[in-house]
């Protein structure tokens, strides 16, 4: 019996905005998600090598979609307004569920998202409008299932 690898096709990523499920984003294309640690180096005199620590920074992670609707504007002045602290309790929480063929399917939770950039790309009249959603988190979560 042969091991088969998970595939995109077999995982769905999820934004909720304050409870509710951000519908058009269903066209993702890319999804990245990094944890974040640290080693720290420090040498001390009479020691051969130097001793190392490690911290945990948090994570980042970003989106690559194409759009079908304007509702995506309506998230991007979203993250604007919290920004701006104009509705500075606005959270926002992705989730990527993993499906894996052997029926496994693990959860990772990001709460609280932050965003940096968020480019919106127009290249050519053929080509559809693809948009990069780039963020931080303090913390994520990991569910097994």
């Amino acid at each position: 019996m042969s091991n088969q690898r998970i595939r995109g096709q077999e995982v769905t990523v999820i934004m909720v905005r304050d409870g509710e499920v951000e519908d058009t984003f269903s066209d993702v294309q890319g999804f990245n998600f990094e944890a974040e640690f640290e080693v720290k180096s420090q040498g001390y005199l009479g020691e051969k090598t130097n001793r190392k620590d490690d911290i945990y920074n948090g994570c980042k992670f970003d989106i690559e979609m194409h759009l079908h609707s304007q509702q995506y504007f309506t998230f991007l002045k979203a993250q604007k307004d919290r920004a701006s602290r104009t509705t500075p309790d606005v959270q926002f929480n992705i989730s990527a569920v993993l499906n894996f063929p052997n029926g496994e399917s693990p959860t990772v939770l990001i709460p609280d998202c932050r965003f940096g950039a968020s480019p919106v790309n127009i290249s050519s009249r053929g080509d559809y409008v693809k948009v990069k959603i780039q963020g931080e988190a303090d913390d994520f979560s990991v569910t097994l299932g």
